[in-house]
């Protein structure tokens, strides 16, 4: 009985060190995309948007803004790419400065910036897919890109 009990003892033991071992693919991804991310918003965004993603006073906006991301989520690669020139309003406030584009990113460089923005500062959007990224590109122009508020 004793042998038994060390063995549904073991067991357990071994499926629980098992299975909390396991991570799903997704997580995985997830938590690529978010740390390379955070090192590629240190060196193209954070200049602007400081490390805190509060922005710069009434020059720059602030990206803590969950119903903005959400409600622009389709446009957020466009703006990195080809800038942003178009008087936004985040919070009540307007913003008329101009952000640079950023061209020379690739696509999952695109998604890991994203998946780090719209997973921090408040925001819990989840992850930015490549394929999710190169279809909003698609989708958007220099001289079609419209600021949804």
């Amino acid at each position: 009985m004793r042998k038994i009990i060390i063995l549904i003892s073991f067991l357990a033991i071994t499926f629980t060190v098992f299975f909390s071992a396991c991570v799903n693919e997704d997580s995985i991804k997830y938590q690529r995309y978010y740390s390379d991310g955070l090192q590629m918003y240190k060196d193209h965004c954070q200049s602007c948007h400081m490390d805190d993603g509060n922005g710069l006073a009434s020059l720059i906006p602030p990206l803590s803004d969950t119903t903005y991301l959400k409600t622009n989520r389709k446009m957020l690669a466009c703006y990195i790419v080809y800038g942003l020139s178009n008087t936004i309003t985040i919070n009540g406030k307007q913003y008329d400065g101009k952000m640079p584009a950023e061209k020379h990113l690739a696509s999952i460089d695109l998604a890991k910036i994203l998946t780090y923005i719209t997973n921090s500062f408040g925001n819990k959007q989840g992850i930015f897919d490549v394929k999710e990224i190169e279809k909003n590109l698609i989708d958007c122009s220099r001289d079609t890109v419209k600021v949804v508020i």
